[in-house]
């Protein structure tokens, strides 16, 4: 039996500072049928989940479609967001679904 921890849909508050305009990258993680889990980054986290589930996302997520947004969290720079992507993809599932299941704000 799989048990996949969801959340409800919404990503945590991305930060624009004193009225200037800054570009908000995020981490996000999917939850898809068959128990996988799907690791992206976006500008938009809440647009690409629902082109994920459209079909027009990755091939990952095509041959494995979402079911839930689990967590999306906000990063500084794409290169930010790139580097917590790439950990996050190495951790084993359990650290995964324990990320996914932390309060907003951490």
């Amino acid at each position: 039996m799989i048990l996949i921890y969801v959340r409800s849909f919404g990503c945590e508050d991305g930060a624009v500072t004193s009225g200037e305009r800054k570009e908000t990258w995020w981490v996000y993680m999917i939850a898809c049928r068959g128990g996988k889990i799907y690791t992206g980054t976006a500008i938009d986290p809440e647009a690409r989940y629902e082109a994920h589930r459209a079909g027009k996302g990755a091939a990952f997520t095509r041959a494995n479609p979402p079911v839930a947004l689990l967590r999306c969290v906000p990063f500084g720079s794409r290169s930010e967001a790139c580097r917590a992507e790439a950990a996050l993809k190495k951790m084993p599932r359990e650290k995964k679904l324990s990320w996914a299941r932390e309060p907003a704000g951490l």
